[in-house]
């Protein structure tokens, strides 16, 4: 099986939408705070919270400085589904002008 292995190049989170659902704001109050509640209308089982695009943001709000998550432990579901090296990830990195995310190892299981 191939392994990524992320680089922290924040593409990810400058890239793609980024939407949170209630119990991701339950789990971290900030995403209710910080994030822009949807209209009535928009909301879905899933999503209650947008986190980016947002007025004045080039990022989710919560990527620091340094291209790290603040809230990487209590990070939304949808963040935590996104996989290093993924079409997505491969994407976002080509959008954001980064070079393909290499293979960090090869692991064979028996």
């Amino acid at each position: 099986m191939t392994q990524f292995t992320c680089d922290g190049c924040g593409a990810c989170c400058r890239t793609f939408p980024i939407f949170a659902s209630a119990d991701d704001a339950e789990r971290e109050p900030r995403i209710a705070r910080e994030g822009r509640e949807l209209a009535t209308h928009l909301r879905t089982a899933d999503w209650r919270f947008q986190l980016y695009p947002l007025p004045f943001r080039e990022t989710c709000g919560f990527l620091d400085s340094e291209n790290r998550c603040e809230i990487y432990d209590s990070r939304p579901d949808v963040c935590r589904r996104f996989e290093a090296g993924s079409p997505q990830c491969q994407e976002a990195r080509r959008r954001g002008g980064f070079g393909e995310l290499e293979k960090s190892e090869s692991v064979f299981s028996s």
